[in-house]
């Protein structure tokens, strides 16, 4: 049959006429914006798709267009090409249709090797070989990442030791080493790769033996033969191959529940690979009679068949909407099945209604894949309706669309809402500059809640209205209710401002055009994968994602009645709950972080009852004028100051890394990570926490350090700064590569004895803990006479001189941490705090 034009005319250029302009866009890596010359008419989202499948970012587009016309149009007989590439140009400039990415790159389809299909006799292995290969992964995978930590920090003691070879080597003699390795048996680690460890350290080797990487995802199970036989014995509890057979199929929903595998197969079929793609959408908008549909099949499925790939519809329930026909409705099911019939009709190869690549669906912008449904009237980068929602709406008046309109999208602004508390608001002194602030963050998206905040409120309002400083800071998002607006009302506001983004409840809409709009539900995805299956005579790739709360009895239910319609296959998956950040709270508040207090309730005769209360974490204010420090350092060339900021009591508050000579986008990101780090500490995250998650990550910049007395080498800029706040604030010596109380970072000297000064207050009150990483020679509080007792108790009237500096011992005291050590005989006395015993072993 010979191919016909529609798009094109016999000796016309099908460029002829089309707009075309430079746009900016960026590299495939971000990096950088070049120039392109992309159809005027194209989306941002369809150029960059474009840019992506044809790597030709930069070039002109109908060059690269016209070279892939005439080079797919090589597939057709030579009678035909002519027609082929003007027609399948003509096509794409018009995002119709596409081809594969493959074919889109010059390369051949690849069929994945798919495995086997399983027989119902093997169900039961089948079964366990899916939970046994999730459990095995996950094990292998927290084992190797613990394992690889564990050997890390033995290389870690062994090179960071700052003693001699064969002391750093020996778990005796180094202490961090023989802590590593205690943490490392413990949790497993086998002794001959503790042992490999340290010799590796031995060479210059601190990287884990090749192998300990997260372990590789396993192969795809094979999809099951289930057939509606083993279904009635399940229901009627009979037994196959000596087994339950409601047992097996309640083993069965409970993997697909779990693991969303396998994939059921109710009849066995051959799955060829995608070739082309096209927009039913799009070809029925612009001919409802099926001519432009049934023209693109032929073209682009015989693309297909020639490639022998599949031709993949996509689109079909945008094209229902766009018609305002119902998803789940006798005149849905019937124009669908039509329209998929019509296709499979026209095209040489086999019809396949399947998710496409990504790539290809951004191209074409497909508003719904596969049988799914649209996801809804709302475009998701918001402020328009989707083309199918539009011509849903086209039949309607104009007040009836902008109602709709409305509805769906929102005002986005305040202006028209008439909630007695914006007047209320209005009367209290919001004035009309702090409105307009708010609006502006509406405009942007920003929900209500959100858009009332200090900065864009002012703190003077919050004081009219009698909210504290401290309330007002702490109430976050929930500023309106501490205002007094009742949460109804903030909710009505969202909706007003942002809209429902649906339309299904939309009042200005007649009931049928709403039940197009309505969500599609599980039966009506079978009822609808029945109908087209049967017009197309193949599968449709029935895929359905389930909500977190269904049960395992749902799924059963959903296998059972796909097997009885007689589907070709289903691949069931569940939504996750979404509980990773509660669950990252739980693990945070659980831990010994000094939370939570215990609270007794009033006793009762002799039955004492007790009850845990949780307060929330709240903010430790630093005072205005705090101590720290700055530490300027050089790390593999490139300079970084870190401030920090102390409590009362020295302990760390707040950072600032300043890295002035780089770029402004990594000075903001340092800046923001900063401020992210002290906002925890403040919060009473702990700074063991923060050191333990950042110490030897490895990222550029990395390498030398130098202006840093007892780091010499970080793997990334983050290891070196939370390597010097561990060694200054938590006295981590293990994380330093020389002893830093061998040094002198203030760059003084031993001073003579008329510089020493009195110390009339607690030394903590003005030096900085960690610039004096807790115990160096400028932390100590000289005495100007040593505390003896006279033999009554009280002070000596004729105190004895101070010992010279050059007479104390040269360790600091293990009580205190200063060094008034004195030697008398064979124990040591501390001239600060009192304390006596042996020296410290050596």
């Amino acid at each position: 049959m010979s191919l016909e034009r529609r798009l094109t005319a016999d000796r016309a250029d099908p460029l002829d006429g089309v707009a075309f302009e430079l746009r900016r866009m960026e590299t495939q890596d971000a990096l950088e914006e070049v120039e392109a010359r992309i159809p005027a008419d194209w989306p941002d989202d369809a150029a960059a798709a474009w840019a992506s499948l044809s790597g030709a970012v930069g070039l002109n587009a109908d060059e690269a267009l016209r070279g892939l016309a005439a080079r797919l149009a090589e597939a057709f007989p030579k009678r035909d090409r002519a027609k082929a590439r003007d027609e399948i140009l003509a096509s794409m400039l018009a995002r119709e249709a596409a081809p594969a990415a493959p074919l889109w790159r010059g390369e051949a389809l690849s069929s994945a090797a798919e495995p086997a299909e399983a027989g119902p006799e093997d169900a039961q292995a089948l079964i366990a070989q899916i939970n046994q290969a999730a459990a095995g992964r996950a094990a292998a995978d927290m084992g190797a990442r613990v394992l690889r930590d564990r050997l890390e920090a033995v290389a870690s003691a062994c090179v960071n030791c700052d003693g001699e070879a064969e002391e750093c080597f020996d778990p005796r003699r180094n202490r961090a080493l023989a802590r590593a390795i205690r943490a490392a048996r413990r949790d497993g680690a086998p002794d001959p790769m503790i042992e490999r460890a340290i010799a590796r350290a031995r060479q210059g080797l601190t990287e884990p033996e090749p192998g300990l990487d997260f372990a590789p995802a396993p192969p795809a199970p094979a999809p099951l033969r289930l057939d509606a036989a083993l279904i009635d014995a399940a229901e009627q509890d009979e037994a196959v191959d000596g087994a339950s057979a409601r047992g097996l199929f309640r083993a069965l929903a409970e993997t697909v529940w779990s693991h969303g595998a396998p994939e059921l197969r109710f009849e066995s079929f051959d799955a060829a690979p995608a070739a082309a793609v096209i927009d039913v959408a799009r070809l029925i908008a612009s001919d409802p009679g099926l001519a432009a549909l049934e023209h693109a099949a032929a073209l682009w499925g015989g693309l297909a068949a020639r490639h022998d790939g599949a031709l993949v519809l996509t689109g079909l329930s945008a094209a229902l909407l766009g018609e305002g026909l119902a998803y789940d409705s006798e005149d849905g099911r019937a124009r669908a099945a039509e329209i998929a019939g019509a296709a499979r009709a026209a095209s040489p190869a086999p019809v396949r209604l399947m998710r496409p690549d990504a790539a290809i669906a951004s191209f074409l912008g497909a508003e719904s894949v596969g049988l799914a449904p649209p996801i809804g009237p709302r475009r998701p980068e918001a402020g328009a309706l989707t083309a199918c929602a539009e011509r849903a709406l086209a039949g309607l008046d104009a007040e009836s669309r902008i109602a709709a309109e409305r509805h769906a999208l929102g005002a986005g602004g305040l202006e028209g809402l008439d909630a007695p508390w914006l007047e209320a608001l209005r009367e209290a002194g919001l004035d009309d500059d702090a409105f307009a602030r708010i609006n502006a963050a509406l405009v942007e998206g920003t929900p209500v809640r959100h858009a009332f905040n200090r900065w864009t409120v002012g703190d003077a309002f919050a004081e009219r209205l009698g909210l504290s400083p401290e309330r007002f800071e702490d109430a976050g998002a929930g500023l309106l209710e501490a205002f007094g607006v009742d949460p109804v009302d903030i909710e009505a506001a969202e909706r007003h401002v942002h809209g429902a983004g649906r339309l299904d409840d939309c009042p200005a809409l007649p009931v049928a055009l709403r039940g197009a709009f309505a969500r599609a539900g599980t039966d009506a995805r079978l009822a609808m994968a029945e109908a087209v299956e049967a017009a197309m005579d193949g599968p449709c790739d029935l895929e359905l994602a389930l909500p977190a709360a269904a049960t395992i009895d749902e799924v059963a239910e959903i296998i059972a009645s796909a097997a009885r319609r007689g589907l070709h296959g289903l691949r069931i998956a569940r939504e996750g709950a979404a509980l990773y950040d509660l669950l990252n709270t739980i693990e945070y508040e659980a831990g010994d972080s000094g939370r939570r207090e215990f609270v007794a309730e009033e006793r009762v005769v002799e039955r004492v009852v007790e009850r845990v209360v949780e307060r929330p974490a709240s903010r430790r204010k630093l005072p205005d004028r705090r101590k720290g420090y700055i530490q300027k350092s050089t790390v593999g060339g490139h300079k970084v100051y870190l401030h920090t900021g102390e409590f009362e009591d020295g302990e760390l508050g707040e950072i600032f890394i300043d890295m002035h000579k780089e770029g402004a986008a990594f000075r903001s990101l340092m800046n923001n990570f900063a401020i992210s780090i002290s906002i925890g500490l403040q919060y009473g995250v702990p700074l063991e926490e923060y050191v333990d998650a950042y110490v030897f990550t490895r990222f550029e910049p990395a390498g030398p350090v130098e202006g840093n007395d007892s780091i010499r080498h970080a793997t990334s800029i983050l290891d070196y700064l939370f390597r010097e706040l561990g060694v200054s604030y938590l006295g981590r010596t293990d994380l330093a590569q020389t002893d830093p109380h061998k040094s002198d970072p203030g760059g003084l000297g031993g001073g003579v004895e008329k510089e020493k000064l009195a110390v009339e207050q607690d030394a903590a009150k003005f030096i900085s803990k960690g610039f004096s990483r807790g115990q160096l020679p400028d932390n100590v509080v000289m005495l100007t006479t040593p505390r003896h007792s006279s033999p009554g108790g009280g002070a000596s009237g004729g105190a004895e001189p101070a010992p010279s500096a050059e007479s104390y011992y040269g360790e600091p005291c293990p009580d205190c941490g200063h060094f008034t050590l004195i030697e008398t005989g064979s124990e040591l006395s501390c001239d600060a705090c009192s304390w006596s015993g042996p020296p410290p072993e050596q």
